[in-house]
């Protein structure tokens, strides 16, 4: 199974032909063209876990020249669509992304994950501790009527997370884009129509 994950498939070939450093680029594609988690002419979006920074470039080309976009990441990035933070999520206010983005964003995703050790609950709880963090600051800085995407490692907790998303977006799905490896117990979380609760 390792030597699957590093023979390159059909997704990394094309990755790399397009100039994406990740496969994981085509994992965001399907979700926009599915769910259209970008609205017309969205303006600001925020990038967790960025690094190697294939989303925020899917983003760039998406949003135009003229949106915001900033990512975060413990890992450097090179040429980076837009503003790169190079900082650890638990070492940065939401306060001081809102800022950075201009305003409150339209868009939030999440494509955090640990290093993983091979032990399937550790991995499972370490992941979703990034996963609570991502969803805890785009409640924070998503505008009323934005999305969020976050990842999730499936397993006991994956539920009771997911039905926490609930209450503050009019739509939460759970999905498995086909660029997702075949063995990966990883799912994406789309939520949509942030609720505006002050206004309810």
């Amino acid at each position: 199974m390792a030597n699957n994950r590093k023979r390159p498939d059909h997704w990394a070939k094309k990755a790399q032909k397009e100039g994406f450093g990740a496969r994981s680029v085509y994992k965001l594609e399907e979700i926009q063209k599915r769910f259209r988690i970008l609205p017309p002419r969205a303006l600001r979006a925020l990038d967790l876990g960025c690094s190697p920074g294939s989303w925020s470039r899917f983003l760039r080309q998406r949003m135009g020249r003229k949106a915001q976009i900033v990512g975060i990441d413990i890992k450097p990035v090179t040429d980076y669509p837009g503003h790169f933070v190079h900082r650890s999520i638990l070492d940065v206010s939401t306060e001081d992304l809102i800022s950075t983005l201009g305003g409150l964003a339209d868009l939030v995703v999440s494509d955090m994950a640990p290093n993983t050790t091979g032990a399937r609950f550790t991995d499972h709880i370490r992941q979703l501790e990034l996963a609570e963090m991502a969803r805890d600051t785009a409640l924070a800085a998503l505008r009323p009527g934005g999305s969020f995407v976050v990842k999730v490692f499936d397993g006991q907790e994956a539920h009771a997370f997911v039905q926490s998303l609930r209450p503050h977006f009019g739509k939460v799905k759970r999905v498995k884009p086909e660029a997702t490896r075949r063995e990966s117990v990883e799912f994406f979380a789309v939520c949509l129509g942030r609720i505006d609760l002050a206004a309810s």
